[in-house]
């Protein structure tokens, strides 16, 4: 098999991020399609296909919605990978690119002022929307952090602000506000001891403090709130139909889940490294990691749903059915639908691994993490593989490259050199995985 240096490869991704990726005011795009590696047009849409377009963004188009929905986590994670380069090559380029990512992020903060102070939108069609999610607002609060270390007087009070703000938003609303079509939704608490810490850390107000204080008391992030398996294997979560016949527990979208219990385990375990709480959080990003590691394929992608055997405890792919009982909130065509496709988002993973192996010096974590990164090339960072998988109606799933997926790919490479998880001299498998 050929291999070429990974560094190379990390410089090839980098421009093409720049050239193919970034809009005119610096925001990172979510997708752009693979045949012309361009953001989305309604054109892109063909008859008979099902977009997801959820309740709750009506006036904006599919094109709109894709190309921007998780714009706040893309762009604060290639400011990530900028600050990372800069530490580790001191290229001044990494630093004026991350900037812009900065003041990209900024604009997103002030359209959200349309609403209210610190309201982080989503920018559908690169407006203001009334969406929002936490983790967008997790991504772009630790990258202000991180800025911070890097900025300009003038910015550097601007981020603290910003972050300020961002959390003192959700303080005040008492952890409530929509998602999509459910009004007045309790967000996840442990999203929040996290982003409270670092509000305490930027502004000095003791109310983020005393926040902080009362969620670990109540025992919020004494165990990964994201995990998908534990509450199955624990019977809190009872078995659904579908499980019961296949004898195996289902699970699926263990990206998210994986990188951001690690990014705010992380974050605690930097700046409140004397809590009680430190060993029950290092054992979190094991049991959060042990759970990701089971979506793993063995090119460096991974498995979207996997079903765990309720006997042996062992992974193995689905076959493509739809998902016929209702979950809730994830009661839509795409995510009704079990692919057991493989997608290159598996660079969340390894990004939380290289992040998490600061903590738990795991050499699997390791391993695993790099394996993830040297197998993906710029090509090989798709949404999805596996066209036939999927229904007519889905598959145009499998024509989008990830923006998540290449800024976490460059997010994990530039941090694990500057952690010494990838040395220069690097060799990288050169597949794209189709």
């Amino acid at each position: 098999m050929s291999e070429k240096n990974l560094a190379a490869r990390a410089r090839d991704i980098e421009a093409w991020v720049e050239d193919r990726f970034v809009d005119p005011r610096g925001i990172v795009y979510t997708y752009i399609d693979t045949k012309h590696e361009k953001p989305l047009t309604d054109a892109f849409f063909e008859p008979g296909q099902v977009p997801i377009h959820l309740p709750g963004t009506e006036g904006y188009t599919p094109a709109e919605w894709h190309n921007y929905e998780n714009c706040g986590m893309t762009t604060s994670a290639y400011l990530q990978a900028l600050l990372y380069r800069f530490s580790v090559d001191k290229d001044p380029a990494a630093l004026k690119r991350a900037r812009r990512c900065f003041a990209a992020i900024r604009d997103v903060y002030e359209m959200g002022k349309q609403l209210d102070e610190g309201f982080f939108p989503k920018i559908y069609g690169n407006r203001f929307s009334e969406q929002t999610s936490t983790d967008q607002v997790l991504y772009a609060m630790l990258a202000l952090d991180h800025y911070h270390w890097y900025a300009e007087d003038a910015e550097r009070k601007e981020a603290s602000e910003m972050i300020a703000s961002l959390i003192r938003f959700w303080v005040k609303r008492g952890y409530r506000y929509k998602y999509f079509w459910i009004q007045d939704m309790l967000w996840p608490l442990g999203r929040f001891p996290s982003l409270l810490l670092m509000g305490y850390k930027h502004s000095g107000d003791e109310t983020f403090k005393k926040e902080y204080d009362r969620l670990l008391a109540e025992g919020v992030n004494q165990g990964p709130i994201e995990s998908r398996l534990a509450p199955k294997l624990s019977g809190e979560a009872k078995p659904l139909p579908y499980e019961i016949r296949h004898n195996a527990w289902i699970i699926g979208e263990l990206e998210g889940s994986v990188s951001m219990d690690v990014m705010e385990l992380d974050y605690l375990l930097r700046n409140d490294p004397e809590n009680e709480w430190v060993g029950q959080w290092k054992k979190s990003i094991k049991q959060i990691w042990d759970e990701g590691k089971l979506v793993l394929a063995p090119d460096g992608t991974m498995y979207v749903h996997v079903l765990v055997d309720m006997k042996t405890g062992k992974p193995r792919r689905p076959e493509p059915e739809f998902f016929r009982e209702s979950e809730g909130k994830d009661d839509w065509i795409g995510f009704r639908y079990v692919a057991g496709a493989r997608s290159a988002d598996s660079t969340f993973i390894a990004r939380a691994g290289i992040q998490g192996y600061t903590h738990v010096r795991d050499p699997a974590i390791r391993e695993a993490s790099r394996h993830i990164i040297r197998s993906l090339d710029r090509k090989g960072l798709r949404s999805y593989y596996d066209p036939e998988r999927y229904p007519p109606e889905l598959r145009h799933r499998t024509q989008f490259y990830s923006g998540d997926g290449v800024t976490n790919w460059l997010w994990g490479y530039w941090q694990g050199r500057a952690q010494g998880v990838f040395t220069a001299d690097d060799t990288c498998i050169n597949g794209s995985n189709r």
